[in-house]
């Protein structure tokens, strides 16, 4: 990946972690970089965790992760999903997915191994995300089996591998993706509206296929009565018009009437 690539990507990094910019900074080229902050050591890296907050954000209450537009904002909050002290390996791993940089991911996952850090729940979502980017299926799904069968499994790496293995919306893919949720669901993990709408709008752009895991999706929403998002709907809504299905299909007709209730709720335009 070039420096062009890389400039693609907003990354607000906050003050004390300047090496971190050095480990971004490999993804474009530069290795010796990369290399010098490994020697460095993650002891050497101040942490959001060993900051101190200043009073006007204590006061906000606003974290430093949403201050500097950390992609671990999501997560802060959630006990045991991520190890503060590894912030710079967050912000460099979460570059790799999104740039596609497989060998820089790995190297990363290597100089994390040998600072005696193990592998955090974001850590394994963005490698995850990476192999699948870079087309590597196979490595995506084993490091997913080993971690899930070491430790409790987390509904969000489920997901995560569901959203990357719909990419490209090849059979094989689409495959797995119906095949995790079915685990899931039968593991007991029940997709949230925010999860269940991010994954059927991302299902929801099969243009081929027979639709089946969008489909699979909207299903275990309705069995918990969640409505999925606006955008959501509105996507899957045209996936169903865009297949050979009768006007009066049971399933279509559903669709349209939660479609309808959603556009008069937050707005848009009325089915025609």
């Amino acid at each position: 990946m070039d420096a062009a690539g890389l400039s693609m990507v907003h990354i607000e990094m906050p003050p004390y972690s300047y090496p971190a910019s050095l480990v971004i900074g490999a993804i474009s080229g530069r290795e010796p970089c990369i290399l010098d902050c490994g020697e460095a050591g993650t002891d050497g890296w101040s942490s959001i965790e060993t900051s101190t907050d200043s009073g006007e954000n204590v006061m906000m209450n606003v974290s430093e992760e949403e201050l500097y537009n950390i992609p671990t904002v999501e997560y802060v909050h959630r006990r045991g999903f991520i190890n503060r002290q590894l912030t710079v390996y967050h912000v460099a791993l979460h570059a790799c997915a999104d740039l596609k940089s497989k060998e820089t991911m790995e190297t990363l996952l290597e100089m994390l191994k040998r600072d005696g850090y193990s592998h955090d729940v974001f850590i394994m979502m963005q490698a995850m995300r990476c192999y699948f980017h870079c087309s590597d299926v196979d490595s995506g799904v084993k490091i997913f089996e080993e971690y899930t069968s070491s430790r409790p499994p987390i509904a969000e790496l489920y997901v995560t591998l569901v959203e990357v293995a719909t990419v490209g919306y090849t059979p094989q893919g689409m495959q797995l993706a119906q095949d995790t949720l079915e685990k899931m669901n039968g593991r007991g993990f029940f997709l949230n509206p925010k999860m269940g709408s991010d994954l059927l709008l991302v299902a929801a752009g099969e243009k081929t296929g027979e639709y089946t895991t969008a489909n699979y999706i909207l299903d275990l929403l309705q069995s918990r009565n969640i409505n999925p998002s606006l955008p959501a709907v509105e996507t899957y809504h045209e996936g169903l018009k865009q297949r050979e299905i009768p006007a009066d299909d049971p399933r279509l007709l559903m669709v349209s009437r939660t479609l309808d209730n959603l556009r008069l709720r937050f707005g848009g335009r009325r089915n025609a």
